[in-house]
C-alpha cells in the first residue's frame, strides 16, 4: 500500500509540474527579440525595395516590351550601349544638374533667411506665416501644375494678360514651349513648392538654438546681422547639409510631375531630366531594358554623390554638443 501511495503521489507531482510548466510563458532570447520587432519592417523593405531593385538590375541585361505573352530576351550590355548613344541622355543629365543647382537657393538660402525673420515674430503670428509658407508643399503636384498652366498660358493666362495690359509685351509669351524658358519655369515652380518644407526645417532648427548665445552676443554689442552670421548659420550647418543633400538627390523627382504635365520634356528635349527619361523609355517606348539601364546609371551616380556629401557633412557640419 505504501508503494502504491508513493507511485500515485509521484504521478500527481509529475502532472502538477507539467501543468505548471505549460502555464509558464515561453522565454525568448534577448538576441532574437529585437529582430522579431523589426521583422515586419524588414519584410516590407525586402518586398517593396530590395525585390524591385534586384529586378531592375536583371532587366538591364534583357530586352522586353512588357506586352502580355512576351518574354524578356537576354541581350547583355546592349541596353547600356543604346542608352549612351541616345542624344537625349546627355541632355537629361545636364538638365538634371541644372535643376539641382536651381533648387539650392530655394532649399537653403531663402528658407534660412525666412526662418530667421520669423523667429522675431510673436508665436501665433509665426504659426500663421509658417502655415501659409508650407501650403504649396501640401498641394498635389498635378493640381499645382494645372494652376500654373492656366496662369502662364500664352493667350488666356493671367500673367501674360497683365504684361500685355501694362504695355511690357505686345504678344503673350509661350512659357512652356520656349527653349530655355520652359526649363526655368519648371525649376521656379518646383522651388516655390519646396521652399515651405525647407523653411519649417530651418525654423525647427533655429528653435533649438539656446537663447543664451544671442543674449551673450547682444551684451558684446553684436548686431542682428552679426548674430545671424556668427551664431545662427554655424548652428544650422547640419540642417543645411541635410537640405543640400535632399535637394541634390531628389531634385529630379520633384520636377518630374511638372515636366510631365507642362512640357513633356520639350521643347526638343530641353526640359527633360533623368527621371522623366526613365519613365519615357519604360512607358512611352516600351523599352524596359534601356529604362532599367538608365535607372542603374542614375543609382550609381547619385550613390557616389550621397557618399561624398556625407563625407563633406561630417567635416563641415557644426554641432552644439
Amino acid at each position: 500500500m505504501t508503494e502504491m501511495v508513493k507511485k500515485q503521489t509521484g504521478v500527481q507531482i509529475n502532472m502538477a509540474m507539467r501543468k505548471t510548466a505549460a502555464k509558464r510563458p515561453v522565454k525568448i532570447s534577448s538576441k532574437i527579440k529585437p529582430w522579431l520587432f523589426l521583422l515586419p519592417t524588414i519584410l516590407i523593405i525586402v518586398f517593396w525595395m530590395l525585390k524591385p531593385l534586384i529586378q531592375t538590375l536583371m532587366y538591364t541585361l534583357y530586352d522586353w516590351n512588357m506586352l502580355p505573352g512576351t518574354m524578356p530576351e537576354f541581350t547583355g550590355l546592349s541596353n547600356f550601349t543604346e542608352l549612351f548613344n541616345a542624344p537625349e541622355f546627355g541632355s537629361a543629365i545636364l538638365n538634371t544638374f541644372y535643376y539641382i543647382l536651381m533648387m539650392l537657393p530655394f532649399a537653403v538660402i531663402l528658407p534660412v533667411i525666412i526662418a530667421a525673420l520669423l523667429q522675431n515674430l510673436k508665436p501665433r503670428t509665426q504659426w500663421i506665416y509658417r502655415a501659409l509658407i508650407f501650403l504649396p508643399m501640401i498641394m498635389p503636384p498635378v493640381a499645382t501644375a494645372t494652376v500654373f498652366q492656366w496662369l502662364l498660358h500664352q493667350t488666356n493666362g493671367l500673367v501674360n494678360h497683365l504684361l500685355v495690359s501694362a504695355g511690357f509685351l505686345e504678344n503673350g509669351i509661350n512659357f512652356f514651349q520656349t527653349e530655355g524658358l520652359a526649363r526655368l519655369m519648371i525649376a521656379l515652380i518646383t522651388g516655390w513648392k519646396m521652399i515651405g518644407f525647407a523653411t519649417l526645417m530651418f525654423s525647427a532648427a533655429i528653435s533649438n538654438v539656446s537663447p543664451e548665445y544671442y543674449e551673450a552676443a547682444k551684451m558684446d554689442g553684436s548686431g542682428g546681422f552679426r548674430r545671424f552670421i556668427d551664431i545662427t548659420v554655424p548652428l544650422l550647418s547640419p540642417t543645411m547639409m541635410l537640405m543640400i543633400m535632399m535637394s541634390i538627390l531628389f531634385a529630379s523627382q520633384w520636377t518630374f510631375s511638372y515636366i510631365d504635365v507642362l512640357t513633356q520634356g520639350g521643347p526638343y528635349g530641353t526640359s527633360t531630366n533623368i527621371y522623366y527619361l526613365i519613365y519615357k523609355y519604360a512607358f512611352g517606348n516600351s523599352n524596359v531594358g534601356v529604362s532599367a539601364a538608365a535607372a542603374l546609371v542614375f543609382l550609381v551616380i547619385f550613390g557616389i554623390i550621397a557618399l561624398v556629401l556625407q563625407k563633406i557633412s561630417n567635416r563641415l557640419a557644426f554641432y552644439d554638443n
